[in-house]
């Protein structure tokens, strides 16, 4: 299957998850963490998601995507997955079916998460357990250092704002020992640096950044 990768903003769109179970929940934490206003339609609720997800506690009927951007379906019924696809044509909803890739208006990757960074690898449906292999080598690939790299790097972007300034600033911490001195905890020599390439007074603490343990 042919796809387009993309990641998608979702901040304050409405969601909708059909389905229960483990990757239901999962499905519907990491809209939470993009996020999103997350609506579960299932008799069940995980008690990791009480109180931060609207529940319908019922299985799915036609309109419970009206509304929607997107919507993840953790469902194995025929007739329910062919109500869900016309529901989503029509509302112009983004719909994933799991397991389903034919019934799908877009795939979901195997995502490996640090912080403000995220790798996403698919397969366009063909091997979703290749996808999943892949991202266990890339999470063995970047570590936790990677979180605080990237949230240092987003706060001096937002320091120096737009300008050649900023670009020049943003190379040289990335050409840097940086991510080494994460890694290290070398709190000191990070502030260093950062007076150095950045400007002087300039600190992890004033940036508002704390390193990620490892």
């Amino acid at each position: 299957m042919r796809t387009h990768p993309v990641f998608l903003c979702l901040d304050g769109c409405r969601c909708v998850v059909v389905g229960g179970g483990p990757v239901a929940a999962a499905k519907a934490a990491a809209l939470l963490r993009a996020g999103a206003r997350v609506t579960v339609v299932a008799p069940d609720l995980p008690q990791a998601l009480a109180g931060s997800v609207r529940h319908v506690a019922r299985e799915y009927r036609p309109g419970d995507l009206r509304g929607a951007v997107l919507a993840y379906a953790v469902v194995d019924d025929d007739e329910t997955i062919v109500r869900l696809r016309a529901e989503a044509e029509r509302e112009r909803v983004l719909l994933n079916v799991s397991d389903r890739p034919e019934a799908c208006t877009f795939l979901a990757p195997a995502v490996v998460e640090r912080g403000g960074l995220q790798i996403a690898v698919g397969t366009g449906g063909a091997s979703p357990g290749l996808a999943a292999a892949l991202r266990r080598e890339l999470e063995a690939r970047f570590g936790p250092e990677y979180a605080s790299l990237v949230a240092i790097l987003e706060a001096v972007r937002a320091v120096l704002g737009r300008g050649p300034r900023r670009s020049e600033a943003l190379a040289a911490l990335i050409a840097s020992p940086l991510l080494d001195l994460i890694r290290a905890n070398r709190t000191d020599e990070i502030d260093r640096l950062l007076a150095t390439v950045v400007g002087e007074g300039l600190t992890l603490r004033g940036l508002g950044v704390r390193l990620e343990a490892a």
